[in-house]
């Protein structure tokens, strides 16, 4: 299989690492896995691409053979001026400050299959990310066409018309909970009715708050959901996803003034306070409160297995 080279810029403040991506993007996108030797495995816009970082940039070979660089460019947001946006966030608030210098290598990702990413949300009400992760690959396996590349097999994930072809049995059968199976099968409809368009959603001139209006028109898209989708999907870099780890976050942001409490508040706060860049701040907010509440939980096993 022909291998590709996707070259990186060089930025010293924020590199760019393959590792550090696919470990703390996994909010994000729930398709990666790791093959080891520095080898990773991810399922994008219907291609298995294996990829390995190396001193150019990211080294890829697709199950297709393709030239998929445009896609990759634009997956990884390599128009983004890292530099300049986290300059720009660092300046409004202090707390996010410490956390672009925690975390330099942070990015937010641009998926290419907004449907697959509406789906994702859909599954991850009440979800922690592995299971989120499951679900998505079950659905990718049951339902969508099998790629196979240096002896793996994965599948893409099925179009809304593959899943309505499929009807609501192979989806009730993946016990994915909450009804989810048949509010899957309804945002499925819409999208091939026409009702919504995921790509025309995207377009500059449809603000973030209209994107959000129509998504919560689906049942089972609330607003987190619905903002989830439009950050990573939608290209509305001013969304600010709310949940427990964001909003534990801002209990101790030092920022002046400090964030409001009401979820409405917060996200008028947000998007007033870090601009179209709220969606950056989010993210490594989201990260910080992530990476303590993993810290607290091993150290609550640490405690329990000492009693034992």
């Amino acid at each position: 299989m022909k291998k590709h080279q996707l070259c990186i810029p060089k930025n010293d403040n924020h590199p760019f690492n393959l590792k550090t991506i696919t470990t703390t993007t996994l909010g994000q996108d729930f398709r990666w896995r790791e093959l080891g030797d520095g080898r990773y495995s991810v399922v994008l816009d219907g291609n298995l691409i294996h990829m390995r970082q190396n001193d150019r940039g990211v080294e890829y070979e697709s199950d297709s053979g393709a030239d998929l660089n445009d896609l990759l460019y634009s997956y990884f947001r390599l128009d983004d001026d890292m530099d300049d946006i986290y300059e720009d966030i660092s300046r409004r608030c202090d707390t996010v400050a410490q956390l672009v210098e925690k975390y330099p290598s942070h990015r937010i990702l641009r998926q290419p299959d907004r449907w697959e990413c509406m789906v994702a949300y859909i599954c991850s009400a009440n979800k922690k990310i592995q299971d989120i992760s499951r679900n998505v690959e079950s659905i990718a396996c049951r339902i969508g066409k099998p790629l196979e590349l240096n002896g793996e097999t994965r599948h893409a994930f099925p179009t809304p018309e593959m899943v309505l072809v499929a009807g609501v049995g192979p989806l009730e059968e993946l016990r994915l909970g909450l009804d989810r199976h048949s509010k899957i099968i309804e945002a499925a409809e819409r999208v091939v009715k026409g009702e919504l368009n995921l790509c025309g959603l995207s377009k500059p001139e449809v603000s973030y708050a209209e994107a959000k209006r129509r998504l919560k028109n689906c049942r089972g898209v609330g607003d987190k959901i619905a903002s989830c989708i439009c950050l990573f999907a939608l290209d509305k870099m001013e969304a600010f996803p709310l949940d427990r780890h964001i909003q534990n976050a801002l209990k101790r942001c030092r920022c002046s003034p400090p964030p409001p409490k009401s979820e409405t508040a917060i996200v008028k706060w947000a998007q007033e306070r870090f601009c179209k860049r709220a969606g950056y701040a989010n993210q490594l907010l989201f990260m910080g409160a992530w990476d303590e509440s993993q810290k607290s939980l091993r150290k609550r096993k640490g405690s329990n297995s000492q009693l034992l």
